[in-house]
């Protein structure tokens, strides 16, 4: 209905209108149409500079997305009326268009208005480092439907909004530091008071764990291979890696230099021959090191 009404509008201009009268026009009508467009950018380039700083990169990009398909609407308008298109029947029949269009693209329009949520509620932005369900990546872009990430193993993830905002979402770079949890067993006959000593000693060497908030040492529960002991440490979110493999190459080096025992989970077995004789051994459940 639309492409008929425009096809049927420039057929009259072109029968009524003289040829001078109409190269003379459409000279003025794309002259026009350029100065909106030109306008438009400046406009968009300036609100662009001015803004920069003040609102975030997600929504200082919509700002100037939306000045830019204005400029594009009105100099469609503009066109539409210089060639005696009655725009208000093009807006009614957009109208209708629009609805049979949103039905048959649900989850695209559902994506569209999750974006304006996460724009205002900014639960991330650019340069995060965040977490959708079992996907973990680097934001790169914040669009209107989606939010494009960068993987460690450097892959391009694209995620629609309305799937960001069904999820659960952990913003990973969000403070600047974070807490290191490490779990693991020692034997019941070691001496925890030692332990915990040695601990807080080569927290305090290391040079990715800070000061503040201090370390915390903590006794979990007796287990059946040994006693489960908490350590926790602090650090500048950018050194996570750093400071992970470090505490503990660390660890266990100065417990098996100090002949602290961190216990395998065994369990005992029998295996019947045919001689009905019994043998006994035993099979490794976990492997030492750090729970």
């Amino acid at each position: 209905m639309i492409t008929e009404t425009i096809v049927r509008s420039f057929k009259d201009l072109i029968a009524k209108t003289d040829p001078i009268q109409l190269i003379g026009k459409t000279v003025i009508i794309v002259l026009t149409v350029i100065f909106i467009f030109v306008t438009f950018n400046i406009i968009r380039y300036f609100t662009g500079k001015i803004l920069k700083g003040k609102i975030s990169e997600p929504r200082r990009y919509m700002v100037k997305k939306g000045i830019k398909y204005t400029g594009f609407a009105l100099a469609i308008l503009y066109i539409f009326k210089s060639i005696g298109i009655d725009t208000t029947a093009i807006l009614g029949a957009a109208g209708v268009a629009g609805i049979v269009i949103g039905f048959a693209a649900q989850t695209s329009v559902s994506s569209l208005i999750s974006g304006f949520f996460l724009l205002s509620e900014k639960p991330f932005t650019v340069g995060d480092t965040i977490r959708v369900d079992s996907t973990t990546g680097v934001v790169l872009s914040v669009d209107l439907l989606s939010v494009k990430l960068r993987t460690f193993d450097n892959l391009y993830i694209r995620i629609p909004n309305e799937t960001i905002i069904k999820s659960s979402l952990t913003n990973i770079s969000r403070f600047p530091i974070r807490r290191l949890d490490l779990s693991f067993y020692t034997a019941y006959k070691e001496d925890l008071e030692k332990v915990r000593d040695i601990l807080l000693e080569l927290a305090a060497e290391n040079q990715y764990c800070l000061e503040n908030p201090p370390p915390f040492f903590g006794i979990d529960r007796f287990d059946n291979s040994g006693i489960i002991l908490l350590f926790n440490i602090w650090f500048e979110t950018s050194n996570f890696w750093n400071l992970k493999n470090s505490i503990i190459i660390d660890i266990k080096k100065r417990f098996e230099a100090e002949g602290i025992e961190i216990p395998c989970q065994k369990i005992d077995i029998t295996i019947a021959g045919s001689s009905d004789k019994k043998t006994k051994g035993a099979v490794n459940e976990q492997p030492s090191g750090v729970a």
